[in-house]
């Protein structure tokens, strides 16, 4: 390769990969093109951020539950009606 041709390719604006595409094994080789495992290079980092997503989802999930709000439902719920008392009559 000559000096040019390095230079050509060091400066060049060629796509990086951004993520995992396909699934990957964990004794493949990693998706970032390192030439080291999975396990040895991004592992820990993906699952870090999977964990995270998770987390983030069901804390929200449950904020939205608090205010009243049911995932996936669109509506809100019913305001709760307060119970009248019973008069002696009713009792019986």
């Amino acid at each position: 390769m000559s000096l040019a041709s390095w230079f050509r390719n060091l400066f060049s604006s060629s796509p990086r990969p951004q993520g995992p595409q396909a699934p990957v094994g964990r004794n493949d080789l990693c998706w970032c093109g390192s030439g080291k495992k999975y396990k040895k290079c991004h592992l820990k980092k993906d699952e870090l951020k999977r964990v995270e997503a998770a987390y983030s989802a069901q804390l929200t999930a449950r904020n939205r539950m608090g205010d009243g709000i049911v995932p996936g439902s669109g509506k809100k719920k019913p305001a709760r009606q307060p119970e009248a008392a019973q008069t002696p009559a009713e009792r019986g």
